[in-house]
């Protein structure tokens, strides 16, 4: 594990793909949060002899007791994982301007403990990709990692996504979120020949409006918008590389023409491609 961030307060880890951690042992204290994202792969929690955890790809483990410190071994191997730890303080205190609703809940509402695994959102998707490749200067470190967790907090504990299948009954059936999360596989596998809505929902096995409504729901944003954004993403992290041309990374992201990449990653960064990769060499 890499550490990214480590205060008095707050305390920041990640690991490197295709690096084996473990048995790496934390002492999660009962003072704090202990949040746990995983992006690939499936880490093991061994909490003791008789008792351990997997934890899924694309979702996240919230550990808190307040009751106890809790040795936890952890096993990861080929892993992308970032582990987060705060006192509970600090997540109500930062969020409580935006999230007005948070102060009914709070950390009171975890109870005496919570060890619980959630999804991870579309944006916080977007956040963990700025954790695992940052992009600040030296000086700045601190207060970059602090700015990106606390927006990993506000999606982290956005209550409205709590009542995400209550908007959209069907999604309350395991087999179409699995479908929503196969039709999203579908599309970044192919994103030089996507497929049409139609062709989509036939390949999932799911009528278009259910996967229009249910991907919007599980993402945050319409199919073919969650594409070109995917695109967008992909792009600025091959341009911060500085290994391909303007036109190569175009072509890699799937836009047949360089001047309608150049234009929407305009749109969306405010820069040009190469301007972007100047400024970033």
């Amino acid at each position: 594990m890499l550490t990214r961030l480590h205060t008095d307060e707050l305390k920041l880890l990640v690991t490197e793909p295709g690096v084996t951690v473990g048995p790496f042992p934390i002492k999660l204290k009962k003072s704090q949060v202990h949040l746990f994202y995983c992006r690939e792969g499936q880490p093991i929690f061994q909490f003791s002899e008789q008792y351990q955890r997997p934890l899924p790809a694309g979702s996240y483990f919230t550990i808190y007791d307040q009751g106890r410190d809790l040795d936890l071994t952890l096993l990861c191997a080929d892993c992308k994982l970032i582990y987060v730890a705060m006192p509970p303080e600090f997540i109500h205190e930062a969020l409580i301007d935006d999230r007005k609703t948070l102060v009914k809940t709070g950390f009171n509402g975890f109870g005496v403990r919570d060890y619980s695994i959630h999804q991870i959102s579309f944006n916080t998707d977007l956040v963990l990709d700025s954790l695992f490749e940052p992009n600040e200067p030296n000086l700045l470190k601190t207060a970059y990692y602090k700015g990106k967790l606390l927006e990993l907090l506000s999606y982290s504990f956005d209550i409205e996504e709590a009542h995400l299948y209550e908007a959209c009954p069907f999604l309350k059936e395991k087999e179409n979120v699995e479908r929503i999360k196969n039709a999203r596989n579908i599309l970044i596998d192919n994103l030089d020949s996507p497929p049409s809505l139609g062709e989509l929902a036939k390949a999932i096995g799911m009528n278009e409006y259910n996967l229009k409504v249910g991907f919007k729901n599980v993402y945050g944003l319409p199919a073919f918008k969650y594409l070109q954004e995917h695109r967008l993403g992909l792009a600025k992290k091959l341009l911060g590389e500085g290994q391909l041309q303007v036109s190569e990374i175009a072509d890699r992201v799937g836009y047949k023409s360089s001047s309608h990449f150049i234009e929407a990653f305009r749109k969306k960064y405010g820069n040009t491609p190469k301007k972007f990769m100047q400024a970033n060499s």
